[in-house]
């Protein structure tokens, strides 16, 4: 059952991380008009707050300890282990090659010269969209730091049902 109420909180978890991340890719496109990551490169220097948050979202779509994707993904992966042990260690390759797609694009958009096309843009995280981005991150970092409430009632609805 530990695996069933993991993969119900991985699909709320995923929820919360890829509003943030589809949020954070609206808003800077909406200043750059262009989702071409190869456009994009150092925005650390111009957008240092836009940088934090979409690390810390990332980091919730990883699954970084503290952050609600790693207790989806552990409790999955902790609950197929003893049953389907070699299906459950091949599917760990998808959490890695997914950890690389998401750094090669915190890399790409964040990191190195800043594209001289940005120079005098404003791309800067805005008011409304910390508003917007704020209980999605607060439910990241909730759910990481402490899922029993989450889980308990995600338990009660799978033991419903399918038993238990």
């Amino acid at each position: 059952m530990n695996a069933t109420n993991g993969a119900i909180l991985q699909m709320f978890t995923h929820g919360i991380s890829s509003a943030a991340m589809f949020l954070l890719v609206g808003a800077l496109y909406h200043k750059a008009h262009t989702r071409n990551l190869e456009d994009f490169g150092g925005l650390w220097l111009v957008a240092p707050l836009y940088g934090g948050v979409l690390l810390f979202c990332s980091m919730g779509s990883l699954g970084l300890p503290g952050l609600s994707g790693f207790v989806s993904e552990w409790m999955v992966v902790s609950g197929a282990w003893p049953v389907f042990s070699l299906l459950t260690a091949l599917c760990m390759l998808g959490l890695l090659v997914t950890g690389l797609y998401i750094l090669k694009g915190i890399k790409m958009a964040l990191h190195g010269p800043l594209n001289t096309r940005w120079q005098g843009v404003r791309l800067e995280i805005e008011l409304r969209e910390l508003v917007a981005l704020a209980p999605l991150m607060g439910l990241m970092l909730l759910i990481g730091l402490a899922p029993g409430w989450l889980v308990q009632v995600i338990n009660q609805f799978s033991t419903a049902l399918f038993g238990g």
